[in-house]
């Protein structure tokens, strides 16, 4: 891992006489490029799983149904994601970044799809347990036990460095950064949360209640924060940045991640009580009772009317959202859930398959992918 440097004025001085030597003009990149990577036309999604313990995670192509591995040089008990780098904790102090080697960059209004070589980017040690790691725009920031939280250029991880800009004390034990519109937002001792710069210090620009902090998303029309007894909503508007709170009608909040699909306002969380279901563009937060349902997750297919939810015999269902009623169900006997814009994921580690779901057409069955591990732990990137 190496910090931050700055250029001396003499280099910059050479470099720029460098350039000013060659007769030969640049050819104009297109829009979108990136190099190192190919552009395609549609999304390189793949499912990233590993088994628990296993010192590889392995990467099925959802167009190829191929499937290749990375090696890690630490043992995976927790993998998490950000669209295109994996994060794989030792459930300790250790963590590996994995470049999966496909991504999608929202431009809001189009998007570009990419695919390079996947790798591992190595592997840090820190000095207290691994409590939150959270991946988006320019910044990763991870959250240890003992409060501190370390941030990471996202950008020169695109670029295969691992280059960490700055380390400060949050000042309570949850140590969650939610990297948002260039700024970071900190739950900053027990019971706020604060805008803060990338570097550690208080920007003004935004604060909010939040006790006990418990995860967090970003959406389109805003990132999403769960506290113990409601979400806060902020929003990054004409150059300002503000925060809603959302009273949620049941308490506590539950902790286990909030599910939804990319590029959309609407996210899901669940525990043994019920379904909450948030949108951020509305800023609007609703509870759906469980119905005696043991529920350990649920997720957002974001078309405004349902809602899906995964309960402990591993049996996914379908809600709507006006009325709570059970719209379908499927026995999968899966141990987790996770979708895109057309279809959900949910693997079945003891059978070694992952399930592929139409969630629009009743949950159906549209694939049953083969693993060659347990797929304990799965991700989709690339979507």
């Amino acid at each position: 891992m190496k910090r931050r440097t700055r250029l001396t004025a003499a280099a910059v001085s050479l470099a720029l006489a460098l350039s000013a030597c060659g007769t030969t003009e640049e050819p104009e990149q297109p829009h979108g490029y990136v190099e190192g990577a190919e552009e395609l036309p549609e999304a390189q999604s793949a499912i990233a799983y590993a088994a628990r313990g296993a010192r590889q995670v392995r990467l099925i192509d959802l167009a190829s149904e191929t499937e290749k591995q990375v090696s890690l040089s630490i043992g995976a008990q927790k993998l998490t994601e950000d669209g295109r780098f994996l994060y794989v904790t030792d459930g300790d102090r250790r963590l590996e970044i994995v470049d999966a080697g496909v991504w999608t960059v929202d431009h809001t209004d189009h998007v570009h799809y990419y695919r390079a070589p996947a790798r591992s980017l190595g592997a840090l040690t820190f000095d207290a347990p691994i409590s939150t790691v959270t991946g988006f725009g320019a910044h990763t920031t991870i959250g240890t036990a003992d409060g501190q939280i370390r941030v990471l250029d996202r950008r020169e991880l695109e670029a295969g460095q691992v280059v960490e800009t700055a380390r400060f004390a949050s000042g309570g034990s949850s140590a969650l950064a939610v990297p948002y519109a260039d700024l970071l937002l900190v739950t900053v001792g027990e019971n706020r949360i604060a805008a803060l710069r990338a570097d550690g210090s208080e920007s003004g620009a935004l604060q909010a209640p939040c006790e006990a902090p418990r995860g967090a998303v970003v959406l389109r029309g805003g990132a999403v924060i769960a506290c113990k007894d409601h979400l806060v909503r902020v929003k990054h508007d004409q150059n300002q940045l503000t925060a809603k709170v959302l009273k949620s009608p049941r308490s506590p909040v539950p902790s286990n991640g909030f599910g939804h699909r990319p590029r959309s306002n609407e996210a899901a969380l669940a525990d043994p009580t019920g379904i909450w279901s948030v949108n951020a563009a509305k800023a609007t937060l609703q509870h759906l009772p469980a119905g005696g349902r043991d529920l350990v997750a649920a997720a957002s297919p974001a078309d405004g009317s349902t809602v899906l939810a995964l309960d402990r015999a591993g049996t996914l269902t379908s809600h709507d959202l006006a009325t709570g009623k059970q719209i379908a169900a499927a026995p999968l006997k899966a141990s987790s859930l996770t979708l895109d814009i057309n279809r959900a994921y949910l693997a079945s580690p003891a059978a070694r398959v992952i399930h592929e779901i139409d969630y629009r057409d009743g949950l159906r069955t549209a694939r049953t992918l083969r693993t060659s591990d347990q797929p304990d732990l799965m991700v989709e990137v690339g979507r």
